[in-house]
């Protein structure tokens, strides 16, 4: 059983890596694409200078858009691993309770193992939880100053008129 929970983990960690793998590309396909009709836009008209700046800063701005959404996915990545873990460590300490339980004699131990049970799960919430408040407030401060960094950026190239 602990074995078939294990590779359920193992499946589901990797899933969610090929998925924050997969959203990734996508964004940098985006940025490219757009780099690549900015161009062609260029050649198109004739236009040259502003245009080039034009889609120097088009493409600063979507950089500006991905970087913060690929810290937010792999801060989306750190919290489902954290919940994978404490669903797996879960599983293992209930198989351990349910051990002790079964070995209970009289009810006042009987109730003693199933309150240090319950203890010990709510313990691991909230731990995992304030965990996850943690990692969150650190994931969204990162994307908070990327993107107050690339919006300088952006700044610094001129306006259309």
């Amino acid at each position: 059983m602990a074995r078939n929970n294990h590779q359920e983990s193992e499946t589901a960690r990797a899933s969610v890596r090929e998925a924050a793998d997969r959203v990734e590309n996508v964004m940098q396909s985006g940025i490219q694409a757009a780099q690549r009709v900015a161009d062609e836009f260029g050649r198109v008209f004739g236009v040259g200078g502003q245009n080039e700046e034009l889609a120097r800063q088009a493409t600063q701005n979507l950089e500006a858009i991905t970087e913060p959404g690929s810290i937010l996915m792999r801060g989306f990545q750190d919290a489902s691993r954290e919940w994978l873990d404490l669903m797996q460590e879960r599983l293992r300490k209930n198989g351990e309770g349910m051990t002790k339980l079964a070995q209970c004699r009289t009810l006042p131990a009987l109730a003693a193992v199933q309150s240090d049970l319950a203890r010990d799960n709510l313990n691991q919430i909230i731990d995992l939880t304030r965990r996850i408040a943690e990692r969150s407030m650190k994931v969204a401060d990162e994307a908070g100053k990327t993107i107050t960094a690339e919006t300088g950026k952006a700044g610094r190239y001129p306006r259309a008129a």
